[in-house]
């Protein structure tokens, strides 16, 4: 389609289409140099980007990769006893777009030690939607242990934290090729019992009682994305964030206005590159409506920055930075 019959496009969408891959290139090369002097003060606990917290000795055993780790500023904070994780530590992130326009939790794929940690932040941070971008196993390697239960099985239970996780519903959703699964979990603030590891070993949980609080999670289990790379078509991932934020909105409307439920948290494998250019797309879309016409700003290019300011490689490799900018121009002719 030609630019002349696609009215209010974006002066960066407009010259991106027009761009050489070497144009890219340097921003994106822009982008990690900017990072490399972020990593430079990781140590400086006066500096923004410090991550002493995360590089201690008892916060490293629970990241799945070493370079990848959340800022001491906007860290997730854990309160809950747990099991094995006996500090606040998680590796997540808080992540804000501009104008708090979106908010989201980027975190890694859980290792089998912070399968607990992870439902803990879940309900702590009142979450109610994850959105899973990568498989259990890719290229031979595990990439995010199971932490959910099977259909059918015994659920999970903690019972230091008296958390239960079992799954109520699967289902395949083909428009935009993923799994939604929906979760009960249950606080029994008595705690008690023996825990149900992923196997379903264990004693069952105590009863439902006056002390147990109960909430729905959703799962989107995206299963077309490969590691590094890009999906095969930007309307599949369109469809899931369009079906996200859906969800989002579902859960606050039965939370009523009173009660504000928390974000989405986001996670693929480190929980960088897929998780990076999922907000990415989805805070730009989000901003266009308010983004001025005549503004020249690369908002694409703006975004990653702002977000790599918060978690480390937001948005991994030139290849994902590039579709961000194919996903939301697609976006726009789709609704032209």
């Amino acid at each position: 389609m030609s630019e002349e019959h696609l009215p209010n496009i974006p002066i960066f969408l407009s010259e991106a289409q027009n761009l050489e891959e070497k144009a890219l290139s340097t921003k994106f090369r822009q982008i990690n140099e900017a990072e490399m002097e972020r990593i430079r003060l990781c140590n400086d606990t006066t500096s923004s980007f410090s991550t002493v917290t995360a590089n201690s000795k008892t916060s490293m055993k629970f990241n799945r990769y070493s370079d990848i780790i959340p800022f001491d500023r906007n860290r997730v904070k854990l309160h809950t006893k747990r099991n094995e994780n006996k500090t606040d530590y998680i590796n997540a992130s808080y992540i804000e777009a501009p104008q708090k326009i979106r908010k989201y939790i980027a975190t890694q794929g859980p290792l089998e030690k912070t399968i607990e940690d992870f439902w803990c932040m879940i309900w702590e941070q009142r979450s109610h939607v994850i959105v899973m971008l990568s498989k259990e196993h890719e290229k031979g390697k595990i990439k995010c242990s199971k932490y959910w239960p099977e259909t059918n099985s015994m659920p999970f239970f903690y019972p230091e934290s008296g958390l239960k996780v079992e799954i109520e519903s699967e289902e395949l959703e083909p428009n935009f090729s993923s799994l939604i699964r929906t979760f009960r979990l249950e606080l029994n603030s008595q705690g008690g019992g023996e825990m149900i590891n992923s196997q379903g070993d264990g004693s069952s949980p105590p009863q439902s009682g006056d002390n147990i609080e109960v909430r729905k999670v959703t799962q989107l289990y995206f299963v077309g994305w490969p590691d590094h790379g890009v999906p095969d078509s930007p309307d599949i991932i369109l469809n899931l964030i369009k079906k996200t934020n859906q969800f989002q909105q579902q859960y606050q409307q039965e939370s009523g206005n009173d009660v504000e439920i928390g974000p989405a948290v986001i996670h693929c494998s480190a929980g960088c590159g897929r998780t990076g250019t999922f907000c990415t797309i989805d805070a730009c879309l989000a901003m266009l409506p308010q983004f001025p016409s005549d503004d020249s700003t690369d908002l694409i290019e703006y975004l990653v920055n702002f977000f790599r300011e918060q978690r480390r490689t937001m948005v991994q490799t030139l290849g994902q930075f590039q579709y961000c900018y194919l996903a939301v121009l697609s976006k726009l002719v789709m609704n032209k």
